[in-house]
């Protein structure tokens, strides 16, 4: 399903879905739920946008990607996903991209940035320009944990000058209709990224939200989230900036239907795709 938002024609490329209890991924909030309710399965989804304009083809996020080690963590370690194909149905050609802009440095959106070619991780859109916040990469790079997605999906960008960091409140516009917004909370500075286009809005607030619920208890913050009081004030921003701009909201990790608008009273309203 292509969405229309003024110039720009935005499409989703899954990547896969998976799974967790309520009660699971929202965990410091389990005391408020139901057991019935805790034991149900959230439905997640994990995947990129592209956007297109006249001149430019960008994809925001880039998932998980294949044959990482991810400390067995089953969900992320040694994927092999059909992403690729779902790229080439969707008429993507990877040397065709022209920006890759990241909400944040988490391993279920960076994966893609690269791919394993002759014995080495290598830029996957080897003509774009890559973007992620100057403090996203910092931390990254300082992070123990993080060297071994540093080395697969970060380091081959550097080393081939395709990474271009930012300050993210004084955000540039990037391809006469994109910028980002700071939403930090989720990760030390995670950002969303607004699109305007003749007049029309739209977001995509990365991992601000992991499920539709959070719309109906905006202080529930997943068991991914570092700054939990940070996260919440964040969602909030988003969801009033959606309610002011009339927006439609391209979500990360929404599962049956991954693109919608904020009604007047703050709940979800679903676009299907």
């Amino acid at each position: 399903m292509k969405i229309q938002v003024g110039e720009c024609r935005v499409e989703k490329i899954t990547e896969q879905r998976a799974a967790f209890p309520f009660g699971a991924l929202f965990k410091a909030h389990r005391s408020e739920m139901s057991d019935a309710f805790a034991e149900q399965p959230a439905e997640v989804s994990i995947h990129s946008w592209v956007v297109r304009t006249a001149e430019h083809t960008i994809l925001i996020d880039t998932a998980t990607g294949n044959g990482r080690n991810r400390d067995n963590k089953p969900l992320f370690h040694q994927l092999n996903t059909p992403y690729v194909e779902n790229l080439a149905r969707a008429g993507v050609d990877p040397a065709e991209v022209t920006l890759v802009l990241m909400t944040h440095i988490h391993t279920d959106h960076v994966g893609w940035n690269t791919h394993w070619v002759d014995g080495q991780w290598q830029p996957m859109f080897p003509n774009a320009r890559y973007v992620c916040s100057a403090i996203e990469l910092q931390h990254c790079q300082d992070d123990p944990a993080s060297q071994e997605l540093y080395r697969d999906s970060i380091l081959p960008l550097i080393e081939r000058g395709q990474l271009q960091t930012i300050d993210v409140p004084e955000s540039p516009l990037f391809a006469g209709v994109l910028r980002y917004i700071s939403t930090p909370g989720h990760s030390i500075d995670h950002a969303s990224i607004v699109l305007e286009s003749q007049g029309e809005y739209a977001i995509f607030p990365g991992d601000v939200m992991h499920h539709p619920v959070q719309f109906q208890h905006p202080h529930w913050n997943s068991l991914f989230c570092e700054d939990l009081p940070l996260a919440m004030a964040s969602r909030q921003r988003v969801i009033d900036w959606c309610q002011q701009h009339q927006a439609i909201w391209f979500s990360s990790h929404f599962h049956s239907s991954s693109l919608g608008r904020v009604t007047p009273d703050g709940q979800w309203s679903p676009i299907e795709d």
